[in-house]
């Protein structure tokens, strides 16, 4: 496991001021989006350096190397996606009805806008990851803080009467995130859309109350 705990947010060095910072951010940013598309193989850091702008000696004095960076690329990744997430941000105050399905139908148009279906920006490193422990790990992590967010979503919907109130929230989110997550992947293999808008509308209805 990286000393740095298996998740430390922003990994590697901290630059002190603003233009350190975006450079910094100019390297992480090119590097997820070459990442994202390419695969973590067979981006080079020569291709990072080529899309940032920057040279290696910047690159060197913020990272330690490959391994470093993709580290950041995923805490990188991880932040667009709750970005593009707002409903779980937990200093949402906005209380509706039901935001559960809110949320779960906000995911869907997120990628209808897009021209999607696309690859989920974590789930794609999926697989990717194994064969470097600390990016497994880092991954992992990733989806945890993820997980967590959707849980007290979850438990959102709970005081709203619209989750059942006798199962626990972090358990039924673990069956959210995979419905999420497969069916991204089914959408894109099938470029349908429908197939996320019913994985999800399974998942909001497996939270549902149950009858009594």
């Amino acid at each position: 496991m990286d000393e740095r705990g298996p998740m430390s947010l922003d990994p590697g060095h901290r630059p002190p001021t603003a233009r350190g910072r975006r450079t910094r951010e100019a390297i992480v940013d090119a590097a997820a989006d070459l990442m994202h598309e390419r695969g973590i193989a067979a981006t080079g850091l020569g291709d990072v350096l080529r899309a940032s702008g920057t040279g290696k000696s910047q690159l060197y004095h913020y990272f330690d190397g490959k391994s470093d960076l993709v580290l950041a690329v995923i805490d990188r990744q991880l932040e667009r996606v709750l970005a593009a997430q707002p409903a779980l941000d937990p200093a949402d105050s906005t209380t509706r009805q039901d935001d559960v399905r809110a949320w779960a139908a906000s995911l869907v148009e997120l990628h209808r806008d897009g021209g999607g279906p696309f690859a989920c920006p974590l789930g794609v490193f999926s697989g990717q990851v194994d064969a470097e422990p600390r990016w497994r790990e880092h991954q992992a992590a990733a989806f945890r803080q993820w997980q967590e967010r959707i849980a007290a979503l979850l438990a959102r919907g709970q005081a709203q009467g619209v989750v059942d109130p006798a199962r626990d929230a972090g358990e039924m989110a673990v069956a959210v995130l995979a419905a999420v997550q497969g069916g991204l992947m089914l959408a894109r293999l099938h470029r349908d859309l429908q197939v996320l808008a019913l994985a999800l509308g399974a998942a909001v209805d497996h939270v549902r109350p149950r009858p009594v």
